[in-house]
């Protein structure tokens, strides 16, 4: 009985310990096996979630292959991505929050440009205008149009012409400059603050420039005084603030020099004798109205640097005085085939300024014009002393000055016009 007992003990001991290591490799192998599983399932996620920190980390460095984040330390915690957070929005509800406040840039939406609006290019035969309004102080570019009649009847920040060839173009106020290169045989009419001329011949051009014009390796050109009108000219040459009475036409600087480059328009050519007038061409101006106002109705017409028009001529110098220049163009106007007007120029006279101006007056305006804008005007002609004061009583009292004397009007003249002379004229007179 002993025995038996002892080999059942025996093998129930063989038994239990067998049983254990069958359940401890079964466990291990569970464990392995969810290990494994978990790594291969989880393998996506932790990719998408390292791309979006990758995001997120050069989005909040700014710039484009900009340098990384350096690896956290071994052990050390890993830094949460930070989550940068908006103002909330105020509520429109009527729970007492405000409205956002409106620019106004929701009613009033600006129109996107479109560059084709703002150029004239390969072009023939055509009548081509921009009526005031349609530009509003954009740059404009005219190229290789040929034959074509051009109207660019508004303000224009700047103008590029190139490669034209037997046009007429009529240029409106113009900010900067207008540049013209490599055309020939064209008509113009402009108006601006500086005019080049480049590679071009045989174009004849009434020209407004408050500055000195330039030339340059061009043969044949010609020049003259500004002269045409439509409604709205005056305020357009406001808008790029453009003195009419600033006018260096005719102070021609040639890079190039030689003879033939240039020359004067006769004194009496018309806007009309290079291009048709406004009328003729557009509805936005009337017969009637060029008419009653003239070519000359805006920008006055000075003979500019032209010896053979005022040399040995009486000479008398014309001060429109403040606030009067509307009074003064009609004074200046009465003048028209009497008197030749050969320069004007607004100055702003400091009390030093017109106390030396009037030295020799005893009109007593020196206190009146001091700190003020006037304008001056250099007339010429038989009997100008005579002939200037009654164009100016003829408007009434207040309206402008005229010499008093021959000898005031030389010095008057000489000063206003040559001492006090800026440096933006300086051309030979032809």
């Amino acid at each position: 009985g002993t025995k038996i007992v002892v080999e059942g003990r025996e093998q129930f001991m063989s038994r239990l310990v067998r049983g254990a290591l069958v359940i401890g490799v079964c466990a291990g192998a569970y464990i392995v096996y969810k290990k494994l599983s978990e790594s291969v399932a989880g393998e996506p996620a932790k990719q998408l979630r390292r791309e979006k920190n990758e995001e997120a980390k050069q989005s909040k460095m700014g710039c484009f292959q900009s340098k990384k984040d350096e690896a956290p330390a071994q052990g050390a915690p890993e830094k949460k991505p930070k989550i940068e957070t908006a103002a909330p929005k105020e509520s429109s509800s009527m729970g007492g929050g405000k409205k956002p406040v409106s620019d106004g840039s929701d009613l009033f939406p600006r129109k996107k440009l479109d560059p084709k609006d703002f150029e004239f290019m390969n072009e023939k035969g055509k009548v081509l205008i921009k009526e005031p309004g349609s530009i509003n102080g954009q740059p404009f570019k005219i190229g290789d149009c040929e034959d074509c009649d051009i109207y660019i009847c508004d303000y224009i920040a700047q103008v590029q012409i190139d490669c034209c060839k037997n046009c007429r173009i009529f240029i409106g106020p113009t900010e900067a400059s207008i540049f013209i290169c490599d055309c020939v045989g064209c008509k113009c009419i402009m108006a601006c603050r500086q005019y080049r001329a480049r590679e071009c011949m045989e174009c004849d051009t009434l020209l407004f420039a408050s500055t000195a014009p330039v030339v340059e390796e061009s043969k044949q050109m010609r020049f003259g005084c500004f002269r045409f009108f439509y409604f709205s000219l005056a305020q357009q040459m406001e808008a790029v603030k453009l003195s009419v009475f600033d006018n260096k036409w005719s102070e021609i600087y040639d890079f190039t020099p030689a003879d033939g480059n240039w020359t004067f328009l006769p004194i009496d050519t018309k806007g009309s004798d290079l291009m048709q007038p406004l009328s003729a061409v557009s509805s936005f101006v009337t017969k009637e109205e060029e008419e009653l106002h003239g070519e000359s109705g805006v920008v006055p017409l000075t003979a500019g640097l032209r010896k053979e028009l005022t040399t040995n001529q009486p000479r008398v110098f014309l001060m429109i005085l403040p606030n009067k220049k509307e009074d003064g163009l009609k004074a200046l106007s009465k003048l028209a085939g009497k008197l030749s007007i050969v320069q004007t120029k607004e100055l702003l006279l400091d009390p030093a300024k017109a106390k030396q101006l009037f030295q020799k007056s005893s009109s007593g305006l020196a206190g009146t014009v001091a700190k003020q804008t006037v304008v001056g005007c250099e007339l010429a002609g038989a009997d100008a002393l005579d002939t200037a004061q009654s164009a100016v009583q003829a408007v009434g009292d207040g309206v402008a000055y005229v010499s008093p004397t021959e000898d005031a009007a030389l010095y008057e003249t000489n000063l206003f016009f040559e001492q006090w002379k800026d440096f933006a004229g300086m051309a030979v007179t032809k």
